[in-house]
């Protein structure tokens, strides 16, 4: 445990961690170097290092990282430099960032980059943002294949970084009407460039994603459903498809139709009772705490 620690500097290498260890991070709250470089890390989950207040400087080199996630950095108001080379990552969105203006250094070579609108952000904040010396260069799409970022002038960045708005295909209101306990699928696919992220709204207006954990959840192809469907599930969801060009909206209705039970059983306890999205969890952390005053860990 590194519970009770004041360290500034930690790096941890060449471990096989395949997730940032944040419930090992989070009470490190004067560190301002972190290098987890060389583990197979694949994602930076979003807030996950929120609780790093004072971090400056991430670097996740030669990892297999292949997504940071939106407000992945929140809570890092003076995070300046991320070293992310030698990664899978297609994109990085200015919107991972809490102060993208306190950034001055991005190390992203080696990756096999999109140059789309999702980009733009950081071309048009160069020289201010500077790539630590190693120039990025586009993998994708064609017109661009190869080219490196300092090849393109500002004028001419929404000719070459674009994007296209998502449209959802069928827009065809769809009524459902289903007995109460059934399974429900509403259908939702769109086309955009980017690939849009298909999210649903619920009648109580809560958000369903794929990552929402519940009775409601959002299949890989954008397909929203609902298991054990309940009275109080009937009302309209409105289907959201949305990248960095925009979004585009799409409804649904469902009726969901009461079991009436005989009257023997009118005294028992409906058997689904439960909130779309209700989580329950019940753990017990148990930490050996004692106190060191080191300032640097070094771990490969």
């Amino acid at each position: 445990s590194l519970y009770g620690l004041n360290l500034t500097f930690l790096s941890i290498t060449y471990t096989n961690l395949s997730m940032i260890p944040y419930h090992a991070l989070r009470h490190l709250i004067y560190l301002t170097h972190l290098n987890l470089s060389y583990n197979p890390i694949s994602v930076i989950e979003t807030g996950v290092l929120a609780d790093l207040v004072r971090l400056q400087e991430l670097h996740l080199v030669g990892a297999q990282l292949h997504t940071i996630e939106p407000q992945a950095f929140q809570g890092l108001r003076f995070l300046r430099l991320l070293n992310v080379s030698q990664n899978l990552l297609e994109t990085i969105e200015e919107n991972v960032f809490h102060s993208p203006k306190a950034l001055e250094t991005l190390c992203i070579d080696n990756n096999p980059l999109i140059c789309d609108c999702r980009l733009i952000w950081m071309l048009q904040r160069h020289p201010a943002l500077n790539f630590g010396g190693q120039q990025p260069m586009c993998a994708s799409p064609d017109n661009v294949r190869e080219k490196a970022f300092k090849e393109f002038h500002t004028t001419v960045l929404s000719f070459y970084f674009t994007c296209k708005k998502p449209k959802i295909r069928d827009q065809e209101m769809q009524e459902l009407y289903v007995d109460e306990g059934k399974r429900v699928q509403m259908n939702c696919n769109a086309d955009g460039d980017p690939q849009p992220m298909i999210s649903w709204v619920t009648p109580r207006k809560r958000m369903v994603s794929s990552k929402t954990d519940g009775r409601a959840s959002v299949l890989l192809n954008g397909t929203l459903e609902i298991r054990y469907a309940q009275v109080q599930d009937t009302g309209t969801y409105m289907c959201v498809a949305s990248n960095a060009a925009g979004n585009d909206t799409f409804s649904a209705s469902l009726t969901v139709k009461g079991f009436v039970p005989d009257r023997s059983y009118t005294n028992m306890t409906p058997m689904f009772i439960t909130e779309l999205n209700e989580t329950n969890t019940n753990g017990t952390n148990t930490n050996m705490t004692f106190s060191l005053d080191l300032k640097t860990i070094l771990v490969s």
